[in-house]
């Protein structure tokens, strides 16, 4: 006997038996000693086997998912997780952290019963025909990075660290990832045939480094005025192969050493460093620059900046037409029935005059 169970009917007992011989014959027989196993212990096998066999970043996101789940659902048994399960536990998640947490955390339960599937602990995938669910979703009640809460940002940031404030206000006009940034030596600023830095390589905190998380691998980034001038200072006085951006003692950035020298928590509560990013590719898209090269310096598809920034594309059509209805439009203001003021200047000229004047300071709002 390789398996046993008990049930209440006859019939039941002889379609399970039915089904464990068919399963037996097929090769896809899972033992029911397997399938109690609790999803904790099950996940420790899982973690085993994949280090050193997928990259460290996923297998630390992976260890680290593993481990915020609730203790109720690790200690269930491997084989009684459902559809309906998954579906409850990441709709509770999506309560207390962001879309993009949860959605990771369905990624690392999806590889995790796949595993378990082809190592026999359990018959079936519960996760696979789950999507990630569309409501409760924790949402950034501070909206996008804007231009005055950068300026605010990099005064406050000034203030403690000049030297640190640099980083911050560099990373908003290049839109480089934090480990893209930590990685770049002197030899990739470039001055011929513009200014621009060669993104050809990555390391993210604690990790080896490695090729660029990017859809063609390695990029040229144009630097403006500003960016190239503070590129050129962190350049002084270094070697070909030294890191471009350093700590104040020389040393490669790190990440935590960073946050506190310019005290991340207080001077920039409501955002993280990766805002900055999405700040310069906003920015290049409300001054123009075609999709396909704000898709290029970024490093991402282009498919991927239309879907991020739609919101970003659309503006330019709303304040073209918001410009049409303020010419147009007849003013009904109580001070001027007429429509004229003193000057003989009519409303819809001075509104057309208005929000030109809108246009030249820049009314950019945020990301």
């Amino acid at each position: 006997m390789i398996a046993d169970q008990t049930f209440t009917t006859k019939r039941a007992a002889e379609a399970w038996e039915h089904q464990q011989k068919e399963a037996l014959h097929s090769g896809d027989f899972v033992s029911p000693q397997q399938t109690r196993t609790p999803v904790l212990e099950v996940a420790a096998e899982f973690l085993a086997a994949r280090a050193g066999q997928i990259a460290p970043h996923t297998w630390r996101t992976d260890r680290d998912n593993l481990a915020a789940l609730p203790p109720r659902f690790a200690a269930r048994p491997i084989g009684s997780v459902s559809e309906a399960d998954v579906l409850g536990l990441l709709t509770d998640l999506l309560s207390m952290r962001a879309h993009s947490t949860v959605s990771r955390m369905r990624t690392t339960l999806s590889a995790l019963w796949t595993w378990a599937v082809r190592e026999r602990w359990t018959p079936t995938n519960p996760v696979r025909g789950v999507r990630m669910p569309s409501g409760s979703v924790q949402a950034h009640d501070h909206g996008p990075l804007t231009g005055p809460a950068l300026a605010m940002m990099l005064d406050a940031q000034r203030a403690r660290s000049p030297r640190d404030a640099h980083i911050t206000e560099w990373l908003s006009l290049t839109g480089l990832r934090w480990s893209e940034l930590r990685a770049l030596r002197v030899a990739d600023l470039q001055d011929v045939p513009f200014p621009a830095v060669q993104v050809l390589r990555a390391q993210s905190d604690g990790y080896a480094e490695k090729a660029p998380k990017s859809a063609r691998g390695r990029r040229t980034v144009p630097l403006v005025a500003r960016a190239h001038e503070i590129a050129q200072a962190w350049a002084s006085g270094k070697g070909p192969a030294a890191y471009l951006a350093t700590s104040a003692t020389g040393l490669q950035l790190r990440g935590s050493y960073f946050r506190r020298a310019v005290a991340w928590t207080k001077t920039s509560p409501d955002h993280t460093i990766h805002d900055l990013r999405h700040y310069a590719a906003s920015s290049w898209l409300r001054q123009g620059i075609p999709i396909n090269q704000v898709a290029a310096w970024l490093g991402d598809d282009p498919r991927t900046v239309l879907k991020v920034y739609a919101h970003v594309l659309g503006e330019a059509q709303d304040i073209e037409a918001l410009r049409r209805l303020n010419a147009s439009l007849p003013s009904h203001s109580p001070d001027n029935a007429s429509g004229d003021d003193a000057t003989g200047e009519d409303k819809p000229e001075r509104a057309r005059k208005s929000w030109s004047d809108q246009e030249k300071l820049g009314g950019d709002g945020g990301i």
